[in-house]
């Protein structure tokens, strides 16, 4: 096998867009069983308040570990360290690195998970909804649910760990994959979980506790059984993960040195995210509902952001590197302009569906008319999060092109404080409905806030390009526009003509072609450049896959 720096740059060329074409494909499997993940959680707990407290104690290990190790952060922070000693072949250098990230996050955890214990349940059962048991009660089947998820903290811990070592030895497929196997045994868990013990009773005192162990140590196994899968995956690279003392390890802390702003973005987002979630419990279902509503946004901007704001972070590097600020900005203008012309009409598309999306994933006990009306409520009001998210995610990495963390935290508090006070002022104002809505809301205004604040730093200190982003954006809203009234009178008149859910999926298939089509024609129309770039891009990625198959 030669060696990674004796091949040719075509080469290392070819092999990046391949690596990028499987990341991209089974990062959709696993976000797309991400979202039958949620629905089976609302199919077989409902609109009950097992279902928002198992829904709310199941996300905390999961936000723990993106707020403590910042998620895929945390992998992209290994990866690097990591490339040096896997190109050199050397084995045990690799291992001890790997082996004192690892052993840095766990002895992090240890420290953290007895708060979340501490504080997470106590935080759900003040927003206990008002005439469905005790908030004591609530609080006492959380904490049980809760011990039961704390291995999970630590599993996660393991995945990002190994999913760096296999990204380091250019080993994409399994890490990207492997979620969709946690998400496949969480949803059979819930099926057996029905099939044993029926429907859910609306009051926790009357919940079996075969029930909640089932569930509990149910999904806390499917959890492990990922990260064994990507821990044999990192083992089959040529590292087999041991925690060790990576405090004394000097490439393990300096790596983590850089990184702390960035952390601390991820801290308070994860914050952000469990206050939300804790809010959505005062409403019966509320919690399943939201993370329901939040799933459509989390695939939208998995889809058509993050690629984007991630394919562009080496060459803005590469700009600033050398020390070319017009290019950089036109590049960062580009980037901004093609990134919202996919956001925008996916923002316009889940507010336009949103009913339509809520009775195609509402199913079982969550497909009620409350059901369905609790997930298109949330779905509306955070439909414009999507744009929020997409200026933010290209100013983040053009920032971090610039080895500038301090500016995406500031945003990211900025975008905390005002998500947390209307989150506030919706608790104080508003019930039921109206609270979710309200909720999703403080997200998506926070979001913007948050995207303003780091568009107007950033744009503050930049130096001046050629590239425009306005007219693009005029073209952009002109062509979502010209899309929405179709897809809108569509989708009234076959939701009027189609039932049930099989007609909301065709529906939501008809409106989707209609305006994808008609977006289209409107960009190339008003000669929208960014349109044929995406039809470039895809006939290359095309052509590729077929060379490389």
């Amino acid at each position: 096998m030669r060696r990674p720096g004796a091949r040719s740059s075509p080469s290392w060329a070819e092999d990046a867009a391949g690596d990028s074409v499987t990341v991209a494909g089974w990062t959709v499997v696993s976000r797309v069983t991400g979202l039958v993940r949620i629905a089976a959680i609302g199919a077989v707990l409902g609109p009950t308040v097992l279902g928002n407290t198992f829904q709310f104690t199941n996300s905390l290990p999961n936000l723990l570990y993106y707020g403590l190790l910042g998620g895929s952060l945390f992998t992209s922070l290994l990866v690097p360290a990591l490339v040096h000693h896997v190109d050199g072949r050397d084995r045990a250098a690799a291992e001890r690195i790997a082996g004192g990230f690892l052993g840095i996050a766990m002895a992090a955890l240890l420290v953290v998970v007895p708060l979340a214990l501490l504080l997470g349940p106590a935080l759900l059962a003040a927003m206990a909804p008002h005439g469905t048991g005790t908030a004591e009660g609530q609080e006492a089947v959380a904490r049980l649910l809760f011990l039961m998820f704390v291995p999970q903290v630590f599993c996660y811990a393991v995945v990002g760990t190994a999913t760096a070592t296999m990204n380091a030895h250019r080993r994409f497929a399994l890490a990207a994959a492997a979620p969709a196997m946690e998400n496949v045994g969480i949803i059979v868990v819930l099926a057996l979980t029905a099939a044993l013990m029926g429907q859910a009773p609306a009051r926790l005192d009357a919940v079996p506790e075969g029930e909640l162990l089932l569930l509990g140590l149910g999904t806390t196994g499917a959890v492990a059984a990922h990260a064994a899968l990507q821990w044999w995956g990192a083992r089959r690279a040529g590292v087999t993960l041991r925690p060790s003392a990576g405090w004394r390890e000097p490439e393990v802390l300096a790596v983590i040195r850089r990184a702390l702003p960035s952390l601390g973005q991820a801290g308070v987002l994860a914050v952000q995210m469990v206050v939300l979630l804790a809010a959505a419990n005062h409403v019966r279902g509320g919690v399943v509902a939201f993370q329901m509503a939040l799933s459509f946004i989390y695939l939208a901007i998995a889809i058509g952001v993050t690629p984007m704001a991630v394919s562009a972070l080496p060459w803005l590097s590469r700009l600033f590197v050398r020390e070319q600020p017009g290019e950089f900005r036109d590049m960062f203008t580009r980037s901004m302009s093609l990134c919202l012309f996919v956001a925008v009409p996916a923002a316009v598309g889940s507010m336009l569906l949103a009913p339509q999306l809520s009775r195609v994933v509402a199913v079982g006990r969550m497909g009620s008319t409350a059901g369905v009306t609790a997930i298109t409520a949330c779905l509306v009001a955070l439909a414009t999060s999507i744009l929020g998210t997409a200026v933010f995610q290209i100013c983040s990495y053009s920032s971090y092109a610039r080895k500038d963390t301090r500016a995406p935290l500031v945003g990211a508090v900025v975008q905390v404080l005002v998500c947390l006070a209307g989150t506030g002022l919706s608790l104080l104002l508003l019930d039921g409905l109206s609270l979710l809505a309200g909720l999703g809301a403080a997200y998506s205004v926070g979001a913007v806030a948050g995207a303003l604040t780091l568009w107007l730093r950033f744009h503050g200190h930049s130096h001046p390009g050629r590239t425009r982003l306005l007219p693009s954006l005029a073209r952009t809203l002109a062509a979502a526009g010209a899309m929405a009234v179709p897809v809108w009178l569509v989708s009234r008149a076959l939701s009027a003509a189609l039932t049930g859910q099989s007609g909301a999926a065709l529906t939501v298939l008809a409106c989707a072609v209609l305006g994808i089509g008609t977006y289209a024609a409107a960009s190339s129309a008003l000669r929208a450049p960014e349109l044929g770039l995406l039809l470039r891009s895809v006939g290359r990625r095309g052509r590729l896959r077929g060379e490389l198959t």
